[in-house]
C-alpha cells in the first residue's frame, strides 16, 4: 500500500501545486481521500486508470478540497464506468453533496454508475474502510466546520492524515505513527484552525513518529528554513510534500 500525493498546496493555490488530495493505492484498489486539483490529469500522468478508483472519501466541504469532484465523475461517464462509486461523506454535508451533483446533471448525463453515498459523522472516529489488510478510520480534525482527518493502517503500519487542522492532541497522543502527513500552511507562528511547521516541531513528539511530510503548503513560505533551524537541535525525518510524491507504508 502507498499513499500518492495528487496535490499539496494550501488553498490559497500556488505557482506549482495543485490544492492538496491524495491517492491511497492498494491491490485491491485505489481511493482518493478528497478531490481537489486535476484529478483526471494526475491520473494519466501516475498511469492510473479510472476504473482503479473504487470510492472517493471527503474530508470537509472547503472548495479547495472537493472542487475536482465534478471533473472526476465526468471523466469516469465518459469513459463509460459501469461499477458504482463510493464517496464517503461528512453526514451535516450530505445535502450539500446532493445539491452539488444536481447542479451538475450527473442523472441526466446520464450517468452509466451508481454513486453511492456513505455518510459519517466527522465528530467521531468511524471505520470507514476495509479492503483486505487496509483500513481507513476517520478522527475529528480541528478546522472550521466538520473536518476529519484519516487514520490509515495496513497490517502493523499506521500513517496518520491530519487533513486541514490546529495541532492536534488526538494525532500526538497516538501511540504508533509511522508516517505523518499534517498540514502545514505557513512556515512560522500560529493559526486557531491551521498548523504551521514550527508547530509541527514544537507540537508534536517526533521523536516517535518514524517520517513527517508537510503539506497543505503555501508559496513563498520558508519553510527550509524551519527545517534547518530544527535539525540544530535533532535528527528529525521531516520533509516538504511535492504533488506526484509517494509515499509508502
Amino acid at each position: 500500500m502507498n499513499v500518492l500525493i495528487m496535490g499539496s498546496a494550501s488553498a490559497t493555490g500556488s505557482r506549482e501545486r495543485d490544492n492538496t488530495y491524495l491517492l491511497l493505492q492498494h491491490e485491491l484498489g485505489d481511493w482518493l481521500i478528497d478531490t481537489g486539483g486535476n484529478p483526471l490529469g494526475k491520473l494519466k500522468q501516475a498511469s492510473i486508470p479510472l476504473d482503479r478508483i473504487q470510492g472517493v472519501i471527503l474530508t470537509h466541504f472547503h472548495i479547495d478540497h472537493i472542487y475536482g469532484l465534478p471533473s472526476l465523475l465526468w471523466g469516469m461517464w465518459l469513459g463509460q464506468r459501469k461499477q458504482p462509486l463510493i464517496i464517503c461523506c461528512p453526514h451535516d454535508h450530505q445535502d450539500q453533496l446532493q445539491t452539488i451533483l444536481d447542479a451538475y446533471g450527473t442523472e441526466k448525463w446520464p450517468i452509466g454508475f451508481e454513486i453511492q453515498v456513505r455518510p459519517y459523522d466527522c465528530a467521531e472516529e468511524t471505520l470507514l474502510l476495509r479492503q483486505g489488510d487496509l483500513s481507513v478510520t476517520s478522527f475529528t480534525s480541528l478546522h472550521s466546520g466538520s473536518t476529519a482527518g484519516m487514520k490509515i493502517c495496513q497490517q502493523d503500519k499506521v500513517l496518520i492524515y491530519s487533513c486541514d487542522t490546529a495541532p492536534n492532541p488526538w494525532i500526538r497522543d497516538q501511540e504508533q505513527v509511522d508516517v505523518l502527513i499534517h498540514e502545514a500552511t505557513e512556515a512560522r507562528g500560529s493559526m486557531s484552525i491551521h498548523t504551521s511547521l514550527e508547530n509541527i516541531f514544537q507540537y508534536y513528539p517526533l521523536e516517535r513518529i518514524g517520517q513527517v511530510i508537510a503539506i497543505h503548503l503555501t508559496d513563498d513560505e520558508p519553510y527550509e528554513e524551519v527545517i534547518e533551524q530544527y535539525k540544530e537541535s535533532g535528527t528529525f525525518n521531516v520533509t516538504l510534500a511535492q504533488d506526484m510524491m509517494r509515499v509508502d507504508l
